[in-house]
């Protein structure tokens, strides 16, 4: 059997691997196993998104997110996972030590750097629960905007206790904008107007929902919103 082809066959079946790992195995000469993994890679044989590391093109690009570096999947990603929006999320978010950007075929592997490692689960990856989710994507709202965030808000079946216990220390400029959003859907179950009385207590200086651009006055949130209702809302009135 060819190099190359035992090549590939290796790393198709470990899913990752690296080169001091494949160089182990005493094919060739480290310079020559260099030059054939390249040529694989240019081939399309499989990924290389870190230098050093190959990974199979079967392999689940969600898995390979969190093996790459340590963390978990949050934001659109973890929405999608716990069906609370239909987008498949093609730019995959990693929550992580440190922030960080690489490409894995279709895929963009985006990693931002963790608040905390509370809330995590390990069904079906190791990925935020839809608390988790939640709480991460108002704190980083600009990765992926109010519009998703707002309909996930109304999708997810959330626990106000294990969502509170997680935000519960962040400003009261996080629990206006999150009063706002969800003053803002069609509808709340009994644990997400817990989370809303709880807004409603935390309400202080006023806010800009994002940026500080000019928008309109809300006075019981004392929030500007600059980012529009119906834009915030225009998964509801599609």
């Amino acid at each position: 059997m060819k190099i190359a082809t035992k090549l590939a066959d290796y790393v198709k079946k470990a899913r990752i691997a690296e080169f001091r790992v494949l160089d182990s195995l005493g094919l060739t000469s480290s310079n020559s196993l260099r030059v054939t993994l390249n040529r694989l890679v240019r081939a399309g044989e499989f990924y290389n998104p870190v230098r050093g590391v190959y990974v199979s093109k079967d392999a689940d690009p969600f898995w390979v997110a969190t093996a790459l570096r340590p963390g978990y999947l949050s934001l659109g990603t973890a929405l999608y996972l716990h069906h609370l929006v239909e987008e498949y999320p093609f730019t995959i978010f990693v929550a992580s030590g440190s922030r960080a950007s690489f490409r894995l075929g279709e895929h963009q592997l985006d990693y931002f750097k963790a608040k905390n490692y509370g809330g995590i689960i390990e069904n079906p990856y190791r990925m935020a629960s839809v608390e988790k989710a939640l709480y991460d994507c108002l704190l980083h709202a600009d990765l992926i905007g109010y519009a998703k965030i707002s309909k996930a808000l109304h999708n997810a079946a959330i626990s106000a206790k294990a969502f509170l216990s997680l935000s519960g220390k962040e400003s009261s400029a996080f629990f206006q904008r999150l009063g706002y959003l969800l003053s803002l859907l069609p509808s709340m179950d009994a644990e997400k107007r817990k989370i809303f009385e709880h807004c409603r207590k935390r309400v202080r200086a006023n806010v800009y929902l994002q940026g500080r651009n000019r928008g309109k006055y809300v006075p019981e949130w004392k929030v500007v919103d600059n980012v529009g209702e119906k834009v915030i809302l225009s998964w509801w009135q599609q």
